[in-house]
């Protein structure tokens, strides 16, 4: 079986029934958000919601599901489909209160969605290294992961050139998803 088919067959197994009506919610609170929230209304409240639930698409995936272990995969493999069951759950929110946002008439400027998407996939790596970790570790990484993607908005916001804060973004994802696939690489569920 080559990466690829591998990789999608482990992601569709973790979009089980019950991820689904987990991404239904989501994409009930961007609703909800875009639909309580008036166009006053900071920014920041959207980037808090947004990132928050895509922190906690890292986290929330069963990665110690003795079966990926017993299965001849590698750490990347793993590491991928887990991110991109994750991301494809950071992004509901987000897309959601951006569609909202457009059919209200007040829509937002494509390099603002673009930095929420960005720091969405970064928080939702990073957060997937909580879902490997227990009490203070896993707050910790969940702290990082807000940390991270907040970073990402909070140079968007001070106006730093598109490119200065999608290269930082591309950098951190990319080493959040490196540091993931090495610790599966060497994650012995048992312990």
């Amino acid at each position: 079986m080559n990466s690829t088919r591998a990789t999608l067959a482990i992601a569709r197994r973790h979009m089980r029934p019950t991820w689904i009506v987990a991404l239904a919610a989501r994409i009930a609170v961007g609703i909800a958000t875009g639909f309580l929230l008036v166009p006053t209304t900071s920014p920041w409240v959207v980037y808090v919601v947004a990132l928050f639930y895509a922190a906690l698409a890292g986290a929330e995936l069963r990665i110690r599901d003795l079966m990926y272990f017993a299965a001849p995969l590698y750490g990347r493999q793993l590491a991928r489909a887990h991110a991109l069951t994750a991301v494809t759950a950071a992004l509901a929110p987000p897309v959601a209160f951006f569609v909202v946002e457009a059919l209200r008439g007040t829509p937002w400027s494509w390099t603002a969605m673009l930095a929420t998407f960005v720091a969405c996939v970064v928080a939702a790596l990073v957060g997937l290294s909580v879902s490997l970790r227990r009490g203070n570790a896993a707050t910790g990484y969940f702290v990082v992961a807000l940390v991270a993607a907040g970073a990402i908005l909070a140079l968007f916001t001070v106006g730093v050139p598109i490119y200065g804060w999608l290269a930082f973004a591309l950098l951190l994802g990319f080493l959040a998803l490196r540091a993931f696939g090495e610790t599966l690489a060497r994650y012995d569920p048992l312990e």
